[in-house]
């Protein structure tokens, strides 16, 4: 399912952590449609979950659902780890991802009251294979566009990475803070 847009939601949901959205084309997907109508009239319904990474192409990851309840679908979110490797990121930090339905051109911002579904994604195997996974990839990038030496590109990534969460973290505190 290709990620048309995102974007990041704080509340109650993940004990006030940024929870990021991803809008999705369904498009072709009526099923998907439906199951997050659905949601909106009955009981939380029941996802399997389960993160992985491309066999054929480094920079992908993907998070593979199982729905069960309301209705029964299938699907698999990509993710670059280059263009969208913090949105991987974040999901794992909060335990969960927002799924809304969408076209391409569809924004948050656009319809904020649009139907969405939260997925908790708790911890599993998958958070430690992550750290090296974005690390490598940081290291990446870095030595191609600066030709720096291989440790300082990867004491640099790290220390990105450690930063952009720090600064996710503060954003949830200032977005809880001004709710009240």
């Amino acid at each position: 399912m290709p990620v048309v847009a995102d974007a990041a939601l704080a509340g109650p949901a993940a004990d006030g952590r940024m929870v990021p959205l991803v809008v999705i084309d369904t498009t072709s997907r009526p099923d998907l449609d439906e199951l997050v109508r659905l949601h909106r009239h009955l009981p939380a319904g029941d996802v399997t979950y389960r993160w992985g990474q491309g066999e054929r192409d480094e920079d992908f990851v993907a998070l593979s659902l199982w729905f069960v309840r309301p209705i029964e679908a299938r699907a698999v979110l990509t993710f670059s780890i280059g263009r969208e490797g913090m949105i991987v990121d974040n999901a794992l930090n909060s335990r969960a991802i927002y799924l809304q339905p969408g076209r391409p051109g569809d924004r948050l911002k656009h319809d904020p009251d649009r139907p969405k579904i939260l997925i908790e994604v708790p911890d599993d195997d998958f958070r430690e294979r992550w750290e090296d996974i974005v690390v490598r990839r940081l290291v990446k990038v870095i030595r191609r566009k600066s030709r720096m030496p291989r440790e300082e590109a990867r004491r640099l990534a790290v220390q990105w990475l450690a930063r952009s969460r720090q600064g996710h973290l503060d954003n949830s505190v200032r977005r809880a803070r001004t709710r009240g």
